[in-house]
């Protein structure tokens, strides 16, 4: 994420030095007072919950249920209880009525959104029936390339709602430099093949073979990408020679 920002700065930069740009203020003050309405309205509540209690609550439900070992029951046990402390945040009353220096109002600030962040997580791994990487199963302990080899994207379709919406984005295994296959760790006979697996390694094989130039003319052949001189830069590799 933060090397991704980076490049898309500069991208932004060159792109705005080819434009007659004039900037307008008023999202960002529209922003600010949408923000700042929704202070008052943390600080007008009236109600039983303690956001401290919510947060701790919160925090023990992700240790004990959405870890790096995880399995259906918990996990689901998992986004029902994130879901009635994401109501119960909307319940609370922040005793302190300062707006300057009130770590109260900050908590009551932060912590819905961390819910939200935390639910997009627990329902992300509750519906995703394998496991892949850190996301361990324990009721589905193979790696599914067949079925699961996507991104999952988590996002709020209204704002009130109390679980995410989830949707999800398809690899294509045919435009990888290396396609997805067991790498070494782990036990054997524990990943469920994509078929495209192979046909994209057999097309990677009969490239390298063909190849005659350097690494970099075979990058591009492989795996083609877009990016600022800057960042393409050669780097030197032992046993490079004259590349």
């Amino acid at each position: 994420t933060v090397v991704a920002g980076m490049i898309i700065g500069n991208y932004f930069a060159d792109f705005c030095k080819g434009m007659d740009i004039t900037l307008s203020t008023k999202i960002a003050e529209e922003e600010l007072s949408k923000q700042e309405n929704y202070i008052q309205e943390l600080l007008s509540l009236d109600g039983d919950e303690k956001i401290y209690d919510i947060k701790d609550r919160m925090r023990i439900i992700m240790q004990e249920k959405v870890g790096i070992f995880r399995n259906g029951k918990d996990l689901a046990d998992a986004v029902e209880e994130l879901s009635e402390l994401l109501e119960k945040s909307k319940k609370i009353t922040v005793a302190n009525k300062c707006q300057l220096l009130n770590p109260e109002l900050e908590e009551a600030y932060k912590v819905p959104m961390m819910l939200k962040v935390a639910l997009c997580v627990a329902k992300g791994a509750r519906d995703r029936t394998e496991s892949r990487g850190a996301h361990y199963r324990e009721d589905y302990l193979k790696r599914d390339d067949k079925n699961w080899l996507n991104k999952t994207i988590s996002y709020w379709e209204n704002p009130n709602d109390l679980e995410p919406t989830l949707k999800y984005e398809e690899l294509d295994i045919m435009k990888m430099e290396i396609p997805p296959a067991f790498r070494g760790y782990g036990r054997k006979g524990q990943i469920i093949e994509n078929p495209l697996s192979q046909k994209r390694q057999d097309e990677v094989d009969k490239i390298k073979a063909e190849h005659k130039g350097n690494r970099y003319e075979l990058q591009d052949k492989l795996m083609p990408y877009e990016l600022q001189p800057e960042y393409k830069a050669k780097n030197e590799r032992l046993g490079d020679k004259n590349e």
